[in-house]
């Protein structure tokens, strides 16, 4: 058994092994696949076909068929052939990107027939952990058959959706997924679960097709996107969590394949709107952006201004000035309270324009 558990993909409780797959308290039960040996590590089934969008069953209808594996090799060696690269220095080199260390747990998701799996297992070595997962029980038999019949250090294989992971949070080091995002129900949604289930300072790679900008319009565009429209898609930059911290966004294979890579973080980036800006307008980001009053006529701009200039301070801290003493004028009890960081400039006598 491997130190990163399982957990319900709808619910993230814990969930308990019995003889037919993990079950859940209220009876509920992700059964096992067929083993490939009598001794083979157990696979679970999460996916709910039930629930399967259309991504989801266009996947399916492609790669979970008797003849699936065969052509999805076909299909490897023609890719492979067509941009002059040798399939395993590829691998090696996109398993690179994860920055791996000896012992570390690594999620693959859409892991197809496993061919990533070996550099990321001889990159963790004995002491790590390596979980791979595909929405297709045909490619994940072949590939937990395939290691099944290697020997020595298992991978844990699961079915299920890539949007809707079995893992708690920060439960992995890294993350890694090529290929097959196109398809996705939900793509924004399938990079955020990778990014949760990998620790703060964990690395995600993914990548698919999608020919690059720059190449949009020329022949070779054309030419490549009528073989497989797929590769007409463009990159999902836009659709990483605000969590994502060092992203990088390269083409690869003829630039028609994307690949983003990305730290896991926390939260919005560290920042503090309370500096203030030196110059005229004064304030801070906080203030500009939180503080902004109604508008006011052309010249009692120009008269705040002016005043502003004759008295030496920034426009923001003249209307900070001369706002509260009117409203403590006014008998207002919370016009002494700033509701900002402290300025910089501190705030004299009102002056009136």
């Amino acid at each position: 058994m491997g130190r990163i558990a399982y957990r319900c993909p709808a619910t993230r409780e814990a969930l308990a092994t019995g003889p037919d797959g993990l079950f859940r308290r209220d009876g509920a039960l992700y059964r096992f696949l067929p083993r490939a040996q009598a001794d083979s590590v157990p696979v679970p089934n999460f996916l709910d076909l039930a629930a399967a969008g259309d991504g989801q069953r266009a996947s399916l209808s492609m790669y979970d068929t008797a003849t699936a594996t065969a052509v999805y090799r076909n299909f490897l060696d023609w890719l492979f052939a067509t941009f002059g690269e040798d399939e395993a220095a590829w691998r090696r080199a996109m398993v690179a990107r994860l920055a791996l260390r000896a012992g570390d747990a690594v999620l693959v998701t859409g892991c197809g027939l496993g061919d990533d799996i070996p550099p990321i297992m001889d990159a963790v070595g004995a002491g790590g952990e390596v979980h791979a997962q595909d929405l297709s029980p045909a490619m994940v038999q072949a590939a937990a058959g395939q290691w099944a019949r290697a020997g020595g250090m298992q991978p844990r294989f699961s079915v299920g959706d890539a949007a809707r992971l079995p893992f708690a949070d920060g439960a992995f080091d890294a993350a890694f997924h090529f290929g097959g995002i196109n398809l996705f129900d939900d793509i924004a949604g399938g990079i955020a679960e990778m990014a949760r289930v990998v620790r703060p300072g964990g690395r995600v790679v993914l990548g698919d097709e999608g020919v690059a900008p720059w190449l949009r319009g020329t022949d070779y565009a054309r030419m490549v996107i009528a073989n497989i429209p797929l590769w007409g898609r463009e990159a999902p930059i836009a659709l990483l969590p605000p969590t994502a911290r060092q992203v990088r966004l390269d083409w690869i294979l003829g630039n028609c394949f994307w690949v983003i890579s990305f730290t896991a973080g926390e939260g919005l980036p560290p920042i503090n709107p309370h500096v203030p800006h030196k110059g005229r307008r004064g304030g801070t980001m906080w203030t500009r952006h939180h503080g902004v009053l109604e508008g006011v006529t052309p010249e009692t701009r120009q008269r705040v201004e002016s005043a502003a200039g004759a008295a030496g301070l920034s426009v923001h801290d003249w209307l900070e000035a001369n706002l509260r003493a009117r409203l403590a004028e006014a008998g207002d009890v919370q016009a002494g309270s700033a509701g900002d960081q402290p300025s910089s400039t501190a705030i004299p006598k009102p002056v009136r324009p």
